[in-house]
């Protein structure tokens, strides 16, 4: 049985019979080559659970792709890349237009997926991504010899040819990720970042704050709010509550203004009892912590009980 990327993601929605089943366990313990690829598409389709019942791939197209990558030599000329690329310009699936431009006039190359399903792409390092539908990226169409760089609008999952040499850069609107070589996985939503970390080791930080910076291991996630200019990191099992901020500091701020950002970074509703409460002012340095550390600063800093209900918190 010849196995291929919609049979694999079959086998992640269990929809196989059996036989099926088996085959496609015997392929991943045949090469080290085919359990690395699984297990990058387990980590990819286990991140998209959460917002869809079953991927969707484009799956000869995908197929092909790995198979072309395992059997020819590593190290392909670009000008084969950029004549396949450029034959590839405009292409129609299923009446909805998935496209690649080349400006001949430039040196980059933006490519906007379309279509209803995830795309897949081969960069000219070696480097593969799996971008989300609605979402583009914009590369150089020769990668320089000091770095590679890589401008993300909404959602992929990057898995990054190791080059100790060259770092491989991905820029959002408000974050830059950097990594040597990985996989993991990058979402902008409401002008925030997030990212998971399936393997290696990345630095993940604000665009244009050098020092708001924070590493990521396996199994690790994060989060940029923009607002706050503020990154909360977890594992990729935590909930919104146990992720930790990096660094958060006031200078007399009001308790209501406080509360209103712990409300926004991690998504529950803190609630200040009476008039006087939510103009006491605060000045602090909220570091490596979680929210209830946090509450317990501001509950013995300001002299408050901490009421938790089932929906929300309550300062009195």
């Amino acid at each position: 049985m010849k196995i291929n990327t919609e049979i694999l993601t079959d086998y992640l929605n269990e929809l196989c019979d059996n036989k099926t089943k088996q085959a496609v366990e015997n392929w991943i313990k045949e090469d080290a080559a085919n359990q690395k690829y699984f297990e990058e598409l387990k980590f990819y389709w286990e991140c998209k659970s959460s917002s869809t019942k079953k991927i969707e791939f484009d799956s000869k197209k995908a197929y092909s792709k790995i198979l072309q990558k395992k059997n020819l030599q590593k190290r392909l000329k670009i000008r084969r890349y950029l004549q396949y690329a450029a034959a590839m310009t405009i292409l129609i699936v299923s009446g909805i237009t998935s496209y690649l431009f080349m400006n001949t006039d430039s040196d980059q190359i933006l490519v906007v997926n379309n279509i209803a399903s995830e795309k897949l792409l081969n960069l000219p390092d070696g480097s593969t991504i799996l971008l989300a539908q609605g979402s583009s990226i914009r590369h150089s169409k020769h990668f320089s010899e000091k770095v590679r760089s890589i401008e993300l609008t909404g959602e992929a999952f990057f898995n990054v040819a190791k080059d100790k040499n060259r770092p491989f850069i991905i820029s959002t609107s408000q974050t830059q990720t950097q990594v040597i070589g990985t996989s993991f996985r990058i979402s902008e939503a409401n002008g925030n970042t997030f990212i998971k970390v399936e393997s290696g080791i990345v630095e993940f930080r604000g665009k244009n704050e050098p020092t708001n910076k924070v590493r990521l291991v396996k199994g690790d996630k994060a989060k940029f709010m923009t607002k706050q200019h503020v990154i909360l990191k977890g594992s990729n099992k935590s909930q919104n509550s146990e992720l930790k901020i990096q660094y958060l500091a006031y200078q007399n701020e009001s308790l209501k203004s406080i509360c209103s950002d712990l409300n926004e970074l991690f998504n529950v509703d803190i609630r200040l009892e009476g008039e006087m409460i939510p103009q006491l002012r605060l000045t602090t340095v909220f570091e490596n912590q979680k929210l209830e550390n946090i509450l317990e600063t501001i509950s013995f800093t300001l002299d408050l009980d901490i009421e938790k209900n089932n929906s929300y918190i309550l300062l009195k």
